[in-house]
């Protein structure tokens, strides 16, 4: 269809159509020229548009033959003797595009003028409205994130700080998109709680979850019924998203914290959540000789550190991480130290740090008779099988072994683990009539009220903590310890060193790339 051009003249409003090459000499001229008569605007335009489909058809009827006034149909067109048409296409000033407007009456003719005025309008609307401002990609929280995590490293936050930090918001991005930082509201953080707390376990080594973004990790999990996170693991999430969110103000990224007006989970006293002491019947089932000798001979830690945790009520990480200097004799009392003196050793706070005396049936197992075989073997740590190349801590391995196997001997209440020992001296202490601050002094809490009345209901010599650990009765009996059980194990266990180091090596290249397809943005 011949293209309307106006032409403005100081006579009036003019249209302009050029003519195809093949018609021109039997029209006679280049361009078909008509005076309106009309102001320019929608009525202007839609009489345009009607000259333009009469000339087309004309062209076409002429083209085949048919004798035809060029002028003539134009001139009707104008003055409405020609006005039943179908206009095959009529684009809107707004951009849209009418198909076969069939044109009969003066009321078609009203139609499609109200509809061109309201496009019209619709246009300028959308022209008044500025464009969204390009996001740049140093502005996007992928980026920012980045920067955010080569500060902690710089700082010298340890490396599982990092890494769980890394998990966290590579989790977040997944869930809210690579914004940018100024663009994140309240909402955001909320539908991340709500999202993440239906994250499964393990999902960066599990086959059905490889090669899936975040939210299709989470969409599959909900229809596999994975079971939610707990508490402390969400808390966690919300601790490291509100490390990174304070962050971003201090550097002004943003003028406010989105995560401020975000209502967080009361949390529950600490020690609510990791389980209840054992019962009679479970530590005879734990320690049944034959069951408890097959499981653990296989590594000393499976041996020697379930027997220290029943006899000191230590934490499964302090116990996991002692050196053979921690072992020591003081005032013929021979016991080990829990502090934070040699490489990769953590304690939880100044309480923590202790002496506690070896109790009679551990020494009676042959326990120091281990501890010489391991100088022996040229070691320096206790347990020189358990790992620490993932920053979690030696006892995260050990914690693991352990679960799985009084699971298997009947202990299947969620929390239970090695933890259980320290509900089990203290509240067995507490029931001798062993006073709250004796039993501190065991087990590296502040005697000062809170979690002691509950939990740990320790005296401040050596002969008092002897005379406090000789009064707890487990009702179970140690396997005694023969002589070089575990020699062939420590000798393999010069190797393990590179092994670990390598596997850091590939966990942190792994962490970089980010298990899961990011965000589309």
């Amino acid at each position: 269809m011949p293209k309307p051009l106006f032409l403005t003249r100081p006579s009036g409003l003019y249209v302009r159509f050029l003519v195809p090459h093949d018609m021109r000499s039997r029209v006679g001229s280049s361009f078909v020229v008509r005076r309106l008569h009309l102001p320019l605007g929608d009525r202007a335009r839609l009489t345009a548009a009607w000259m333009g489909v009469a000339l087309s058809e004309a062209f076409e009827l002429v083209r085949q033959g048919v004798a035809v006034d060029i002028k003539k149909v134009v001139d009707d067109v104008q003055s409405g003797k020609a006005r039943d048409i179908l206009l095959r296409k009529v684009e809107l000033p707004n951009g849209v595009v009418l198909s076969d407007v069939q044109v009969d009456t003066e009321e078609d003719q009203r139609q499609l003028q109200e509809i061109m005025r309201y496009a019209a309008e619709d246009s300028a609307r959308v022209r008044a409205v500025p464009p969204k401002p390009k996001v740049k990609p140093e502005e996007r929280l992928s980026t920012l994130m980045e920067t955010h995590l080569a500060d902690l490293t710089r700082a010298d936050r340890d490396a599982k700080t990092v890494l769980e930090s890394r998990h966290t918001l590579n989790l977040f991005i997944g869930v809210v998109g690579d914004l940018a930082a100024h663009e994140l509201y309240g909402s955001h953080c909320r539908a991340f709680f709500d999202a993440v707390k239906h994250w499964p376990r393990h999902a960066s080594v599990r086959p059905e979850f490889s090669g899936l973004s975040v939210k299709q990790v989470l969409a599959k999990a909900k229809s596999l019924n994975e079971p939610a996170l707990s508490q402390p693991t969400l808390n966690k999430h919300r601790q490291r998203l509100s490390v990174f969110l304070n962050w971003l103000l201090n550097n002004k990224h943003i003028n406010s914290n989105p995560l401020v007006g975000v209502v967080s989970v009361k949390k529950r006293d600490a020690e609510e959540e990791t389980g209840r002491p054992f019962t009679q019947a479970e530590l005879d089932a734990i320690f049944e000789p034959k069951a408890f000798k097959a499981w653990a001979e296989k590594l000393p830690h499976r041996w020697w550190v379930p027997m220290l945790g029943l006899f000191s009520g230590a934490r499964v990480n302090e116990l996991s991480q002692l050196y053979l200097d921690d072992i020591e004799t003081i005032s013929d009392v021979p016991g080990f130290h829990i502090n934070r003196r040699f490489e990769g050793q953590k304690i939880k706070n100044t309480a923590s740090r202790r002496f506690v005396p070896l109790a009679q049936p551990l020494l009676d197992a042959g326990f120091l008779d281990y501890v010489a075989e391991v100088k022996k073997a040229g070691h320096q740590r206790l347990f020189p099988h358990l790992p620490n190349n993932d920053g979690n801590g030696f006892g995260k391995q050990m914690s693991k072994q352990f679960a799985a196997y009084i699971k298997k001997r009947g202990v299947t209440d969620d929390g239970m683990g090695m933890h259980a020992f320290r509900h089990t001296l203290a509240t067995r202490l507490d029931r001798a009539g062993v006073s709250e601050s004796a039993i501190a002094r065991i087990t590296g809490h502040t005697p000062s009220g809170g979690i002691l009345p509950k939990f740990y209901i320790d005296p401040p010599t050596l002969a008092e903590r002897v005379a406090v650990l000789a009064k707890f009765e487990p009702g179970v009996s140690l396997p005694n310890y023969t002589k070089d059980k575990f020699e062939d194990a420590l000798k393999e266990a010069h190797e393990l060193p590179a092994k670990w180091v390598a596997e850091k090596s590939w966990r942190e290249r792994r962490a970089k790339k980010a298990p899961f397809k990011a965000a589309s943005k």
